[in-house]
């Protein structure tokens, strides 16, 4: 992804490779850090919140755009690639996402999930780190 996203010679992108439980990034540097489609692939979801609350600034949002294991379609795929796939570790469904959200210690948690067909469907998840986070 990373080669493709530097092919189309975006100019005002920096692209930088690391992994999500360990950002090679300065504690509290962004406002918002925004995930899609990469969740499922976390080894060690609630290290990675951790770390990802660590580089957000007091009142920081996370925004996180992911599978939703509350579908049929998303529970099989899951189970699938679960075997096929080394890379996939795991969907979440709403209650899942809230309940790792909130252990990470995020508040203002917004989970929402959205049909995109019949069959499929979507979740995307809204969190704020605390005003005074030690994190």
């Amino acid at each position: 992804m990373l080669n493709i996203a530097c092919n189309k010679q975006i100019n005002k992108c920096n692209f930088i490779t690391g992994q999500s439980q360990w950002l090679p990034f300065r504690s509290k540097s962004f406002n918002v850090v925004v995930s899609c489609n990469a969740f499922h692939y976390w080894r060690k979801p609630e290290a990675c919140l951790l770390e990802i609350a660590r580089v957000l600034k007091p009142q920081g949002r996370l925004v996180i755009t992911d599978w939703c294991d509350d579908y049929v379609a998303c529970k099989v795929c899951d189970l699938f690639l679960r075997m096929v796939n080394r890379a996939h570790f795991k969907t979440y469904g709403k209650d899942a996402c809230e309940f790792l959200l909130r252990n990470a210690g995020y508040s203002n948690i917004q989970v929402e999930r959205y049909k995109i067909n019949w069959l499929w469907g979507m979740m995307t998840a809204m969190a704020q780190t605390p005003v005074f986070s030690d994190i």
